[in-house]
């Protein structure tokens, strides 16, 4: 366009328009861009007959017409001249009704920039272009593909395909001649099923009674690859209002559609950190309050009767604040165990070790923190006892597996710990005549936080196997569990030995 010669017809009455005009034409297109200029409707009108303009810039109000019937006049005289109305701040409404009325545009005086005008004249000229060779096919008047980046079909009231673009071939993978007076049901991205087919042909039935139809669709593309189509069908009516012709439009939505998926998945995580750390926040808030309370109230205690207390007394008080310190101290390790995986420092770091007497030292230090109504049987099998593993880790997995296993059995009973190394590796076993875990929370206990439904009054973080299945995957373990609500717990953890091969927590679970 800028490189292009334009013979341009300015018609416009107000000599400082004109010339103000002129000037901004002469800068955007120099002598290639050729203006005449005339005062009067009915000289211009005479002008071309005798020469060829590709635009007209018209103003509607003119010593020999006014408003809309200017542009009437004109358009009867030369409609193949693309028109561009110059309208008043004030005349906007008239303006409005011109491009309704065959005008290609409006641009409104005091307002109209060098890009503006650029602009509206490539536009005009574009879309005059366009209507005229629409003008010479009978079946294809009115129909302006307007937006070429969108795939674009004109149809018959049948829905056969009279005219298809680049993009809309592209997009439905076919080929021109494939189309061009076939049934829009029957290119390759629709006929897939039959079930599409009817959908599609129900849609054009609408279409053709004047409905306006606009869907998000599926659809195969080119090599078969799966697109989500915005797509619309639209009619196109007469003076009288009856359709003649549908428009079909088609725009590939895809990357939205994922991006709108990223944004509803970001989403989901941002109010799942929300909950965890309101959850947090909530749980040490609680956690830390009830041996803190302990304290106080033991030390309160001790402070104001000591002289009254037997010694029974006070070191009944003092055991209380050791078990509350005790508990703040687990729970503080807990959240630094936590902090340390999140940062990505916690490492697995095999040593040699006694299996057969690192776990039976740790049953009977258990054994001695429970009370008398439960009793731990721990068994070891296998000739192998000496591995590497890392002994911090498995304590930590063992202690509180074992510990679950006393806490969540209030009634008391036998606690089976059993021990298989075999074929490099070793098998933990602890099972519990416990309350059991709810079918519905199994999936989510290993989850931060997340505690049975079940547990009422027993106290607990929700840290604790989160934890523990972080030490399982830094050996590059399994765990496993089966539990029944009244019946009891069996964990299963099975962890690689002698392995070497040293690795940080990465935070995927998989439970």
């Amino acid at each position: 366009m800028d490189t292009a010669s334009i013979n341009i017809l300015l018609v416009e009455d107000s000599a400082s328009d004109a010339k103000l005009l002129q000037q901004t034409l002469w800068h955007l297109g120099g002598e290639r861009w050729q203006v005449v200029h005339f005062e009067r409707l009915s000289d211009a009108i005479d002008s071309c007959s005798k020469s060829t303009f590709d635009i007209v810039l018209l103003d509607l109000f003119l010593p020999d017409s006014k408003g809309l019937n200017t542009l009437a006049e004109f358009y009867a005289a030369a409609p193949n001249i693309p028109i561009v109305v110059l309208a008043k701040f004030d005349d906007e409404d008239i303006a409005l009704q011109a491009v309704a009325k065959k005008a290609q545009d409006y641009l409104i005086k005091g307002q109209i920039t060098p890009n503006l005008l650029r602009r509206t004249i490539r536009y005009a000229i574009d879309r005059g272009q366009i209507l005229k060779q629409l003008k010479e096919s009978e079946h294809r008047l009115r129909a302006v593909f307007e937006q070429t980046f969108q795939s674009m079909a004109l149809l018959t009231l049948e829905g056969i395909i009279l005219e298809i673009n680049q993009p809309a071939l592209k997009l439905w993978g076919s080929q021109q001649q494939d189309c061009v007076g076939k049934p829009l049901w029957e290119l390759e991205s629709w006929n897939f099923s039959c079930a599409n087919q009817e959908w599609l042909k129900s849609i054009i039935a609408k279409a053709a009674d004047g409905e306006f139809v606009r869907h998000e669709l599926l659809l195969p593309s080119e090599n078969n690859v799966m697109v989500w189509i915005d797509f619309s069908v639209k009619p196109l009516k007469d003076e009288t209002g009856k359709a003649v012709l549908l428009i079909v439009e088609g725009r590939d939505i895809s990357e939205s559609k994922r991006a709108e998926a990223e944004l509803v998945n970001a989403w989901v995580q941002e109010r799942e950190l929300n909950e965890m750390k309101s959850n947090f926040v909530s749980m040490v808030s609680h956690e830390f309050r009830n041996p803190m309370t302990v304290i106080r109230t033991a030390v309160e205690l001790l402070e104001s009767y000591n002289h009254q207390l037997s010694d029974q007394q006070k070191s009944q008080y003092f055991g209380k604040i050791q078990t509350a310190i005790r508990q703040m101290l687990q729970l503080l390790d807990q959240i630094l165990f936590l902090g340390r995986s999140d940062a990505g420092k916690l490492q697995y770091e095999p040593t040699p070790l006694d299996l057969e007497d690192f776990c039976s030292e740790l049953t009977q230090t258990l054994q001695l923190a429970a009370n008398g109504k439960h009793q731990i049987i721990f068994s070891f099998q296998g000739e192998q006892t000496s591995v590497e593993v890392d002994e911090n880790l498995l304590r930590y997995i063992l202690t509180n597996l074992l510990s679950n296993a006393i806490k969540y059995s209030p009634q008391g009973g036998k606690i089976v710990f059993n021990v298989l190394c075999q074929d490099d590796t070793a098998t933990f076993q602890i099972q519990d005549s416990g309350i059991g875990i709810p079918l519905q929370d199994q999936q989510r206990l290993f989850e931060t936080f997340h505690r049975a439904s079940n547990v009422g009054s027993i106290p607990g973080t929700g840290l604790g196997l989160s934890i523990v299945k972080k030490c399982v995957d830094l050996h590059q373990g399994q765990i496993y569990l089966q539990s029944q609500v009244g019946v009891g717990t069996t964990f299963t953890v099975k962890l690689p030995l002698n392995h070497h091969h040293a690795q940080s927590l990465e935070l995927v679970e998989s439970y």
